[in-house]
């Protein structure tokens, strides 16, 4: 298995998605009464695919964070993106949306943002999914053997220019936000990814600032970059401020069998918390038992027995009185553990595995993207967003802490 695929593969778009966007017919302008936000488990939905019968958005990656200045609304950031309906279309790379919400339910009115710096419609809108950010440049093809992860000298890319219609595309993903300290601006991580039939290719990490208020981008930093692939340590997610650092997390599987992992890695990274630091790749240390070093193949992982068959994601529970909590995916099953810790940096404790469906899985299209949504949760569940290929949609479920 690939480690951590993040957006639809290009097989389903090449395939099954542009067979939908063909043959589904155009429908007429009315609409059904909107739903309200409802209990999990239950489907995350755009404006849009409420506005019409038959309107659908097949995305993955659901990262949200509530808005700093509007209180009571969240902002999510998304994968790829392929829609059908009253408007057809993809998108290869970050879309983001808003919502009101209310802890303990899903989001079912979700407005789509228009891409920066286009200001931010002033009342919901029924619009389809517009990029967030612009294609990455310079990213290559990988060469024949792709093998993410490791920390030698990664395989070099073939030169050729990542783009290859139906075949291969260059796109950001989000990989986690967080709110900047003491200013309204969200901090954005992404990863850059040439994907190319069945294999991702990751040779860029990133950071991005995002000012809500004027829905515009600024600061945008390729703080990682390799063209055969970056190691895992540097392909960084779940960005967390705590005690004027930025703490990142990265993850590799090394052992896998028959679609579970039996043995990997969590590591973590960290950088004094200011634009100056971030966007340096020098200025970003490691964690080890023995504290921490400039040289990330030294890093070691903060989770002892970590099995992970995906991107982690880690988020803080502390107005919740949870700490911090990382969902572990396990495999291609829906298999998942919650891991608790006081800190970003920990101690990790194992806490509560749970099952989510999991069905119609078939290359390297999988049930992936267990991320933690904190503004959602309560005292009692943890709520959590994935991507199940059954019904090629991003659905919440409520996880007993």
């Amino acid at each position: 298995m690939a480690p951590g695929p993040r957006g639809p593969r290009l097989a389903l778009i090449t395939a099954a998605v542009l067979t939908a966007l063909a043959l589904t017919p155009l429908l007429g302008p009315s609409a059904p009464p909107r739903p309200t936000d409802a209990p999990p488990p239950a489907r995350l939905l755009s404006r849009y695919e409420t506005a019409a019968p038959g309107n659908h958005i097949n995305r993955d990656c659901g990262y949200s964070i509530p808005l700093p200045d509007r209180t009571g609304h969240t902002l999510w950031l998304f994968c790829d993106s392929v829609w059908t309906g009253t408007d057809r279309g993809l998108l290869l790379g970050a879309t983001a949306a808003t919502a009101a919400y209310r802890p303990g339910r899903v989001p079912t009115g979700l407005t789509e943002l228009p891409a920066p710096p286009a200001p931010p419609a002033t009342t919901p809108g029924d619009h389809p999914p517009q990029a967030m950010l612009r294609t990455p440049p310079g990213l290559v093809l990988p060469g024949p053997q792709v093998l993410p992860g490791t920390l030698g000298a990664p395989p070099a890319g073939t030169g050729a220019r990542c783009h290859i219609p139906g075949n291969a595309y260059s796109a950001s993903w989000i990989s986690g936000a967080a709110r900047r300290p003491g200013t309204s601006t969200l901090l954005i991580a992404y990863t850059d990814v040439c994907v190319r039939d069945d294999a991702i290719s990751t040779q860029g990490f990133g950071l991005v600032e995002y000012h809500p208020a004027t829905n515009a981008l600024g600061g945008q930093s390729r703080v990682f970059a390799v063209p055969g692939g970056l190691p895992f340590q540097h392909n960084l997610g779940s960005p967390l401020f705590w005690r004027g650092h930025l703490y990142l997390y990265g993850s590799i599987c090394d052992r896998e069998a028959f679609g579970v992992c039996q043995g990997g890695r969590v590591t973590l990274a960290r950088v004094r918390a200011d634009p100056g630091a971030w966007t340096d790749p020098s200025a970003y240390r490691y964690w080890t038992a023995r504290g921490w070093t400039p040289d990330a193949s030294h890093a070691q992982s903060v989770l002892h027995g970590a099995t992970p068959s995906g991107v982690v994601h880690a988020a803080d529970y502390t107005t919740l009185g949870k700490g911090y909590a990382l969902i572990e995916q396990h495999g291609v099953s829906g298999d998942f553990r919650v891991w608790r810790a006081p800190t970003p940096a920990g101690p990790w404790k194992p806490g509560r595995r749970a099952t989510v469906p999991c069905a119609g899985q078939s290359g390297f299209d999988l049930c992936r993207a267990y991320i933690g949504h904190p503004e959602l949760s309560t005292g009692r569940h943890l709520l959590m967003s994935h991507y199940n290929p059954a019904d090629d949609h991003i659905s919440v479920t409520a996880v007993p802490w």
